[in-house]
């Protein structure tokens, strides 16, 4: 039972860390320009469905109504990110007090909420931040049963897990944590007998039914697109460089969580939180990326916190305290630039932050390669131009091209990557192609004619999947919707 704490100096400490963080967000998110994933939900928005091949609708739709009611700038996109981030801080903070932690143990969760590289590095508009919220807010709910072992708790742990399944199927193994320690909880696997679990198991499969039917309709996309992208899991280095970049995320608080991870463990009441936290991270250790589960790490080292005030000698849990501190600053100031975008587009490239931060190389060159394509596009002859559609080969130039072309100057634009591939009509007449990011040899099959036109450069000598991508045109052997299969990639 967490102790009776002065409603005031709380609401003014979780207020203000949450303010902390929103501000840095709101005051740097405008440095940098739209990231071609940004570019892809915002597409992904303006063809609204209830599932898409790599994530479900949660986040697209969201992107839509947000681009609707604040316009379409980089900055007003990523305005839910930075609140949603302020609210996963808060959420840090909260664990601790729920676990019993006095107010200063609170404030040093909220301190490592503002200061780690997991929440500092949300800026952008991506389902990460938001399946940051999903999972940790369903491990509160799961916390709270385990306190207080009332029915509500269940329907909302039940409602959490649902929504998270509509945010990113990442959430999946943590459902199956928590499935695990119920069942090997006697408290928790006597509640079976009570209806309250299955009415929270069928809401999770109420909220999640829309999606399940989408795959279902389109062939599971989705099971493609694991299996594609699994082969890129499998070859970044295997079991240890997982657990290494794991360790990476908490830097100087790893002992921190590895306290937090023994003290959920050693203690009855709090082992079903262990379990529910080590699986997903035992699963994504073969099929997954370090940062899956990083969402469990606040309740984790939070729990580690709680620890803090059960050592005996003051003199050592005042160390120990200020140790957390020093930790949380360093890792904050030593990864800033990696996480916040401070630096201009401009100075990327220069300072290596190309190379280093692909995220931030993402951002740059939209407008310029609109510019190009349309340039590209003025250059066929007229009769050309009546019959040429813009192909793409990632998703990145088609969504630059919506938010910055000018629709009097370029033709329609398609890309077959991931959901994109849905949305070309499939009574389009086109006889040619402008193709980004195919040369010749990659469209031979499709045309009876293909020849470079042009490379796309991205401002600044920034590195990023763009630059120097080659332009063809062809000459289309059949109507592009009976050819489209051939292009297709969801990888």
């Amino acid at each position: 039972m967490a102790r009776p704490q002065p409603r005031g100096a709380t609401y003014l400490l979780y207020g203000g860390a949450a303010a902390f963080l929103i501000a840095v967000h709101l005051a740097t998110n405008n440095i940098l320009g739209f990231h071609i994933d940004e570019l892809y939900y915002m597409a992904s928005g303006r063809h609204p469905a209830f599932g898409y091949v790599d994530f479900p609708p949660i986040v697209p739709l969201l992107a839509r109504l947000e681009t609707a009611l604040l316009g379409v700038t980089p900055w007003t996109l990523r305005v839910l990110p930075a609140l949603v981030g302020g609210v996963n801080v808060i959420l840090c903070g909260a664990y601790v007090r729920k676990l019993g932690g006095s107010l200063r143990l609170q404030a040093l969760a909220l301190l490592i909420g503002i200061t780690e590289p997991v929440f500092l590095g949300t800026w952008l508009f991506q389902t990460v931040v938001f399946d940051q919220l999903a999972w940790m807010l369903s491990l509160y709910a799961f916390l709270c049963l385990i306190n207080d072992h009332r029915p509500r708790h269940w329907i909302l742990l039940g409602t959490m897990l649902g929504i998270g399944l509509e945010v990113k199927y990442l959430i999946l193994p943590l459902a199956l944590g928590i499935a695990v320690a119920v069942l090997l909880t006697p408290s928790l696997r006597q509640d079976l007998r009570s209806r309250y679990p299955w009415i929270a198991g069928a809401l999770t499969l109420l909220i999640w039914s829309p999606n399940v039917v989408w795959q279902i309709a389109n062939g599971f996309p989705t099971l493609t697109y694991i299996s594609n992208h699994q082969g890129s899991i499998q070859s970044g280095g295997g079991v240890v460089d997982y657990l290494v970049f794991f360790l990476l995320l908490l830097l100087l608080l790893a002992p921190l969580w590895v306290a937090g991870v023994i003290t959920l463990f050693r203690t009855p009441k709090l082992r079903p939180i262990g379990i529910a936290c080590a699986v997903p991270l035992v699963v994504y250790l073969f099929v997954g990326k370090f940062y899956y589960p990083a969402p469990t790490l606040p309740i984790t080292m939070a729990a580690g916190l709680v620890a803090l005030s059960h050592v005996g000698r003051r003199t050592l849990r005042a160390a120990l305290a200020v140790g957390v501190v020093t930790a949380s600053l360093l890792d904050g100031v030593a990864l800033l630039k990696i996480t916040v975008p401070l630096t201009p587009a401009d100075r990327l490239h220069a300072t290596g932050l190309d190379i280093q931060q692909t995220d931030f190389a993402a951002t740059v060159g939209w407008e310029a390669i609109t510019q190009q394509m349309t340039e590209m596009y003025a250059a066929l002859s007229t009769s050309e131009r009546a019959t040429t559609v813009i192909v793409s080969s990632d998703y990145g130039v088609t969504g630059a091209l919506d938010v910055y072309g000018n629709p009097k100057l370029l033709p329609q634009s398609f890309s077959p990557q991931l959901s994109d591939f849905f949305w070309l009509p499939a009574h389009l007449a086109a006889t040619d192609a402008l193709m980004a990011g195919y040369a010749p040899s990659d469209v031979q099959w499709m045309c009876t004619s293909a020849n470079i036109v042009g490379h796309l450069t991205v401002s600044y000598q920034v590195v990023n999947l763009e630059q120097g991508s080659p332009v063809t045109f062809c000459r289309l052997r059949a109507p592009l919707p009976t050819l489209w299969g051939g292009l297709r990639n969801f990888s």
